[in-house]
């Protein structure tokens, strides 16, 4: 199966994510300790509004403190929009945010986990979901199969970490990107385009060709806090992470 992507597609995944990282810091800069959950999705949503944001790849995702474990699993994201208002963000704690506002029909996927204050143990942590996230994306070329990347990246942080490595419903360590269709008009179409595709999640089980564009996004969590970065990453012969001004041709 092809997966290849033209240039001009790769610089429109990249002026995406580029997008969604401008968004990302102006919904951090608006963030106060003493905010609630659903004060900080209210924030994002102004943010999506000020920079006419009309469609997003999934939701937005918004984990403040504990709430940051909410794509454990399916009962605990669902269970947590009962109680959105109950999660408070303290000084030296955390706020995960996970967004994919769509731009010029490219999805700009975007994860970043942020400390607000000052606390060593979870500033080392999401350091560390920060490094590894990149460790397993620069692993990844379309000379082994997706299964050999997961299971790479149990073993990575098996061996360099007191972590816990957990897998979101369906997404597990990470899924394929995809471009939007213009006539698309759905408000969240990823999951619909992941469904559609065969082979579109990172798990053990697909023995498929690592090839193509994906998104790397190991989801770690420590004492009931969890922190994940996403890389954007094309496997060719070999990886090309999507998150510079120039990148090499390597398909």
């Amino acid at each position: 199966m092809n997966f290849q992507c033209s240039d001009k597609d790769l610089d429109g995944y990249l002026e995406a994510r580029r997008f969604a990282k401008v968004l990302s810091g102006e919904i951090v800069s608006k963030i106060e300790v003493g905010m609630n959950e659903k004060d900080i999705e209210d924030i994002a949503s102004e943010v999506f509004r000020a920079y006419d944001v009309r469609q997003h790849w999934h939701m937005p995702i918004i984990g403040v403190g504990e709430g940051s474990t909410k794509l454990s699993s399916m009962y605990a994201l669902t269970s947590s929009f009962l109680t959105k208002h109950q999660r408070i963000l303290q000084e030296d704690d955390l706020v995960l945010i996970d967004i994919a506002p769509v731009y010029m029909t490219y999805p700009g996927d975007y994860t970043t986990t942020h400390v607000f204050g000052s606390n060593p143990e979870l500033e080392v942590f999401v350091a560390y979901a920060h490094d590894v996230s990149r460790k397993i994306a620069e692993y990844a070329s379309n000379e082994m199969t997706v299964a050999d990347v997961f299971r790479y990246a149990q073993e990575l942080i098996r061996t360099t970490s007191n972590y816990t490595l957990l897998y979101p419903p369906l997404i597990s360590l990470g899924h394929r990107l995809s471009r939007i269709h213009p006539s698309e008009n759905l408000p969240e179409p990823g999951l619909s385009y992941l469904i559609l595709k065969k082979f579109p999640f990172i798990d053990s089980s697909n023995l498929t060709p690592m090839n193509g564009l994906w998104v790397v996004e190991p989801y770690l969590m420590h004492k009931e806090r969890a922190a994940k970065f996403e890389e954007l990453v094309f496997a060719g012969r070999k990886s090309v992470i999507l998150d510079m001004d120039n990148f090499p041709d390597a398909r």
